[in-house]
């Protein structure tokens, strides 16, 4: 007797039987080509035939007639009936791995498959499909498990992602129609479990697994990433102790418990959702801070510097904002034109937590996006350096995401108190108490010898008056390259909330600069509860905690930072419950 175990299958005597296994599949072998199909066994009546290649689901028992084994068999060409297994030491029928019938064959478990029985060599492609690329060959009896498949209705065959013994993973082809079965099952299938693995606080680390990852039959994969393993495996993930931005290893999260170890083991047969935390190399003083911000806008474009008398409220050295130059000059007037700066990415200056908030109409800094760092002040416990960009037209950064240094937060526009496009800069000492945050002193940003943006100085020359833009200074070359962004949404940058705008010939000698009273308060709580940003803390806000608890992910329904949703962020959505919102009129 020859057994595929666990797969309800036994062949005897040339014989094949099959259990009352649903969807149990088989395929045709040359042996069996135009194998006969009868409405029962032993009939004499036919009711067509079923081609070598061709794959069937079973039905139900066998059954034995003439010394023969009988299977009833619903095949992939609409035939349903009788078939007998094999004659005369021949086998019509070999076991096939998966679930139903082509094109309609599904991989709910991990199958033990070989090379055979009308195969002597089987090509290993890089996709489910001839037009792929062949990574390498595998000869007769060649052993692995198939563990995806994909069902081309182009070509009629079924292709299996197969990770064979040696390690190397790839697509190959289960069977040709006419050229019989490559792909036969060898036992027992076995759960397959997936392995989410999320990062926080660095980007690009790569850790090692062990065994090597199913799926890619790599040994390091870089996270984020999902990994594919078998029931009963025992998986080892190690993390490097520093991740390529100079962040060191803080601990795990697996499925909400924490591992302070690099190394870890798992055992269980199920699914996993780990979050890998690493903690950013922390400045060793503000001074180092101020000195290695990045010029918040793409590789090589040139942006001048402006202030004006009454700039943050009247500390024109604590603001500064921006707008795109198409050339520039190193002395006064220190540009010759700008070009329309609406929908430019603004980009992160450091490491840090952006929390984006909006305020409507002319009023204030419309769109902002406060990024803070993990720099504290000093002899402070619970005080940061935070930078602010203000004026966006909107967000490309969800709010409460981890972002580098140069990751793209929002579009620019010239939202709230804007007499056209430009970015609204500040540098500011921020408290983070419990679930707020409370914006509070500017830091002197122009003219300061501590501050620079990718190296360069941030000057103005109060002496050099720019026409429509207060006091300008020598530009500012951006040197962070910029990766995919989504496609702008559109949302116009015109006409401005404020009269003016940035209209006339060289120089713009009509333009009357006409910004709108008032700016960001001194000091501003923001409640980190307030998940969608609209300033209120509410029912909406409650729904996105709910919706994505559980999840490991950095965005703002993780409100405490820790890399999972849980009951922790839902308490703090409760404790701050109504904070910001404006009373409705009875």
């Amino acid at each position: 007797m020859r057994v595929y175990s666990g797969v309800s299958i036994w062949l005897a005597a040339a014989a094949m039987g099959f259990g009352q296994v649903a969807s149990e599949r088989v395929g045709v072998t040359v042996a069996g080509n135009n194998l006969t199909v009868r409405p029962a066994p032993c009939s004499a009546s036919s009711l067509g035939s079923a081609q070598a290649g061709v794959d069937g689901a079973v039905l139900g028992a066998s059954e034995t007639c003439n010394s023969l084994i009988w299977l009833p068999v619903r095949w992939a060409n609409e035939l349903q009936g009788w078939s007998a297994t094999g004659a005369g030491g021949a086998d019509y029928l070999v076991p096939l791995a998966g679930q139903g019938v082509f094109p309609n064959v599904s991989a709910p478990l991990a199958y033990p498959v070989r090379v055979g029985p009308n195969a002597s060599a089987l090509n290993v492609r890089t996709g489910p499909g001839t037009e792929y690329a062949i990574i390498t060959s595998r000869a007769a009896g060649a052993t692995g498990w198939a563990f995806e498949v994909a069902n081309n209705t182009a070509t009629n065959i079924v292709w299996w992602k197969i990770r064979w013994d040696d390690g190397v993973v790839g697509w190959s082809a289960e069977a040709v129609r006419g050229a019989g079965v490559y792909l036969s099952r060898t036992g027992a299938p076995r759960l397959k479990f997936r392995i989410t693995l999320h990062i926080h606080g660095a980007t690009g680390v790569a850790v090692s697994v062990s065994p090597a990852d199913m799926n890619t039959g790599a040994a390091e994969v870089n996270a984020p990433a999902t990994l594919v393993y078998l029931a009963g495996q025992t998986v080892t993930l190690t993390a490097p102790d520093v991740a390529p931005n100079g962040a060191t290893f803080s601990r795990w999260l697996v499925n909400g418990e924490s591992f302070l170890r690099r190394t870890i083991t798992l055992r269980q047969a199920q699914h996993y959702r780990i979050t890998l935390i690493y903690s950013p190399t922390i400045p060793a003083t503000e001074d180092e801070f101020l000195c290695n911000l990045v010029a918040p806008w793409r590789q090589g474009q040139i942006w001048l510097p402006s202030t004006y008398d009454s700039h943050a409220g009247g500390n024109p050295q604590f603001a500064v904002d921006f707008n795109r130059l198409s050339s520039a000059r190193s002395t006064c007037p220190y540009f010759n034109g700008f070009v329309q700066d609406c929908n430019e990415p603004m980009l992160a200056s450091h490491w840090g937590r952006v929390y984006t908030r909006a305020q409507s109409g002319c009023a204030g800094y419309g769109n902002f996006a406060v990024v803070v760092s993990n720099v504290r002040l000093l002899g402070s416990s619970n005080i940061y350096l935070a930078t602010i960009y203000a004026h966006l037209n909107y967000f490309l950064a969800p709010n409460g995401a981890v972002v580098d240094a140069g990751a793209p937060i929002g579009r620019l526009g010239s939202t709230g108190n804007s007499s056209g496009p430009h970015l609204h800069y500040e540098v500011r000492y921020v408290t983070v108490s419990g679930g707020a945050i409370t914006l509070g002193t500017r830091i002197q940003v122009l003219n300061n010898p501590r501050v620079r943006l990718s190296g360069q100085p941030l000057q103005v020359d109060f002496n050099c008056p720019v026409s429509g833009l207060g006091y300008g200074g020598p530009a500012i070359v951006g040197t962070a390259p910029l990766g995919g962004l989504p496609a702008n949404i559109e949302p116009p940058c015109a006409p401005f909330n404020c009269p003016g705008g940035l209209t006339g010939g060289e120089y713009f000698p009509d333009f009357e600069p006409s910004r709108c009273e008032g700016e960001l308060p001194e000091t501003l709580t923001l409640y980190l509860a307030d998940v969608n940003g609209d300033g209120c803390v509410d029912d909406a806000d409650l729904l996105q905690v709910l919706q994505r608890f559980g999840e490991a992910c950095e965005s703002g329904e993780d409100i405490n930072g820790d890399g999972v949703v849980d009951d922790a962020d839902l308490m703090q959505v409760l404790l701050d419950f109504g904070q910001g919102c404006t009373a409705s009129a009875p």
